[in-house]
């Protein structure tokens, strides 16, 4: 094996020509993007060997046309840490010692990635077959994507003495190497093209692309992600795993899972952990625009903007010290008062109503933008996120999840009882998560929230029955005496769908697992169920900040008056005399979608999309991700003060017209408390 030059950094830099080894011990992003940039624009192949702490990485090689650099390797390794690093700060300087014992192995590595061919650089290796077991993904099944497609890189581990090989892509672009094209309305486009399906009452269309093995093999990899960990949850009603995404916060997020097998669990969860991470920030196109509403309109038209106030706007403006202190608001939720002349970002989306391209408020479309100094005006959730095998059919599954929860929405704020739905034992599934339920110690009810978007909207109810099976269980025969009463009292979940039996199973499933898992979620003091800690929100409701607070307070023994109106209506009948005429079969995914688009057309409700693909991701497994925002329906959002009602007068109105209140209603007499959404 013929032994490389070792070069410093100042060297290869001012290297034109040749192979060598790049030896960094102490360097910073901005130098690995330099290193890039050169290996990019001379005829080169560097090899860069990085020490960070115990770690020594080696690759990926650096010549044209590489498939990734050094720098995006790099944004993404630091980056699935976990927001432990300032991954982002091209001045974050790294530095390690190396581990002599392994330095003939790295030469080797180094060796073996300097002669590969170009584009299949490091295809004989495979994670930890040398120097003990990998600590990174391994292998790849056979219907795995060409390799020539990802660059590689070796980590030696000195502190445990392993090697591992991982495959790298960029994941949403990289300035450097793979610079995302500018968004644009022509960009937007989303086309009418046929949908069929090959069984009408099954609405995802076919796809050879996302078995179970390839899944893991494209997204997990616990260095470099873009999925990071996959872990299973067996104290659950179904078999649960959790898949966490590479977004460099703090938090953990990403997808879940629920099935009746671990295998086919993780394959949901993945799907999941796509459709999350598309969603956070723009990954397939660069966002360019940054000017006014009213500008924009001037240079384009009313037509042609989405006007922000369309969306509702935050109900008042709230003093920045009201929440609790132990709490504080996430930059990412924090708003500033809207003006028709404030400067906002905005990407293009596609009127699905109007077939043409609609600017949008950037932080509408996407909903954790990494830089915290561009002004939001809303706060936005991952409401109308949806993940298809086509660009229609995330666009539809996306329409279903803002139909699910301007249901739930509707029914809250305005405080109406809702027809029962009486629980469909003969569904084994349902049955099933019905009688654990009971052996919890809770009741499952089910209501008909379907309003006038004409989508079958469920919400399924776990009450506290006054006993439990597990350890506060009292004597049988003791009857339904409390025997906790500090138990949580209340789980509420929603589902939508063309189908209404798909609607219920899919919140039954959700309340029935909230359930499950609530005795795991902390009730000491300061813990996310703390009932002192929770108590203090129902006088204050400003601090109401997190998902847990929401579920936490409502499900109080002293907030249940609150929820005593959902279990006030008409008595519950089976489902399909609710829906009499549902499912109709359906032959065409697309036609589906445009029968919806039409039929809210005619409730005045324009549906617009904004495609949010990875271009990996899509390119690779064929999956599509999607944003639906429907101006005038109720946004899903999280932190009482982020509540969004006001300028929305379907709120005030279709209540009355489907019979619901006696009149129509007035905003300021609705009690606004805080929803119990989880």
């Amino acid at each position: 094996m013929t032994e490389l030059p070792v070069l410093t950094p100042a060297q290869a830099l001012a290297t034109t020509r040749g192979t060598a080894v790049v030896h960094l011990t102490e360097w910073t992003l901005g130098l690995a993007a330099r290193l890039s940039r050169h290996a990019l624009d001379h005829p080169v192949r560097l090899v860069p060997v990085r020490e960070d702490g115990a770690l020594t990485l080696v690759g990926p090689v650096l010549h044209p046309g590489a498939p990734a650099c050094l720098g995006c390797t790099e944004y993404q390794r630091l980056a699935t840490a976990g927001g432990r690093v300032p991954w982002q700060s091209p001045a974050l300087a790294l530095a390690g010692t190396g581990t002599p014992a392994f330095g003939e192995a790295v030469a080797a590595l180094a060796a073996e990635l300097a002669a590969a061919p170009a584009g299949d650089a490091g295809d004989a290796g495979s994670a930890g077959s040398a120097g003990g077991a990998g600590d990174g993904s391994a292998g790849e099944p056979a219907d795995a994507a060409p390799r020539s497609s990802t660059a590689t890189v070796h980590v030696v581990n000195g502190a445990r003495a392993t090697w591992s090989t991982h495959r790298v892509r960029p994941v949403g672009g990289c300035p450097v190497c793979h610079p995302l094209p500018a968004d644009s309305p022509e960009a937007a486009r989303l086309p009418a093209t046929p949908r069929p399906l090959p069984d009408p009452t099954v609405l995802r269309g076919p796809n050879d692309r996302t078995g179970a093995e390839r899944l893991r093999a494209e997204l997990y990899d616990e260095r470099f992600g873009p999925v990071r960990r996959l872990f299973r949850t067996e104290d659950s009603a179904f078999a649960l795993t959790t898949a966490w995404v590479t977004d460099g916060r703090a938090v953990d997020d990403g997808g879940y899972g629920r099935a009746a097998d671990f295998r086919s669990s993780e394959r949901v969860a993945l799907f999941e952990a796509v459709e999350r991470y598309a969603g956070m920030r723009p990954l397939g196109r660069r966002t360019v625009l940054r000017v006014s509403y009213a500008a924009l309109v001037r240079d384009l038209g009313p037509e042609a903007v989405l006007d922000p106030v369309r969306l509702g706007l935050p109900d008042a403006a709230h003093p920045a010290d009201a929440a609790d202190p132990a709490h504080p608001a996430d930059a990412a939720t924090s708003t500033v008062p809207y003006r028709p002349d404030l400067a906002l970002d905005w990407v293009h989306g596609w009127s699905l109503t109007r077939r043409r391209p609609v600017a949008v408020p950037e932080h509408v479309a996407y909903w954790d933008l990494p830089d915290r100094e561009r002004p939001r005006v809303v706060y936005e959730s991952s409401n109308g996120c949806g993940l298809g095998n086509s660009p229609q059919e995330a666009a539809l599954y996306g329409l279903f999840e803002v139909a699910e929860r301007d249901a739930f929405l509707m029914a809250w704020y305005a405080r109406t009882p809702l027809p029962g739905i009486a629980v469909p034992t003969e569904d084994p599934q349902i049955a099933d998560l019905a009688a654990r339920a009971r052996l919890l110690g809770y009741r499952l009810t089910l209501l008909d929230a379907t309003n006038d978007l004409g989508v079958p909207a469920v919400l399924a109810l776990c009450r506290h029955a006054g006993r439990h099976t597990g350890r506060h269980a009292g004597r049988q025969g003791e009857g339904p005496a409390d025997s906790h009463p500090e138990a949580p009292r209340t789980f509420l979940a929603a589902g939508a769908h063309h189908d209404p039996l798909a609607a219920i199973r899919s919140a039954v499933a959700e309340v029935v697992t909230n359930v499950q898992e609530a005795p795991h979620r902390s009730t000491a003091p300061g813990g996310p169920r703390d009932p002192q800690r929770l108590r203090p929100m129902l006088e204050r409701p400003e601090l109401v900040v997190s998902l847990d607070d929401h579920v936490g307070l409502n499900a109080l023994p002293e907030a249940q008056p609150r929820l005593d109106f959902l279990f006030a209506g008409p008595p519950p009948v089976p489902w399909r005399d609710r829906w009499p005429e549902a499912p109709a079969p359906v032959a065409d995914l697309t036609e589906l979608l445009e029968r919806t688009v039409a039929r809210l057309a005619g409730e005045g409700l324009e549906v617009l999309v904004v495609t949010q693909d990875e271009p990996g991701v899509r390119d690779r497994l064929g999956l599509h991700c999607a944003k639906v925002i429907v101006p005038g329906t109720l946004p899903m959002t999280f932190g009482h003060l982020n509540r969004r009602t006001r300028g929305l007068p379907r709120l005030l109105e279709v209540p009355y017209r489907l019979g619901r209140t006696p009149g129509p209603l007035r905003h300021d007499e609705l009690p606004f408390h805080p929803h119990p959404f989880p």
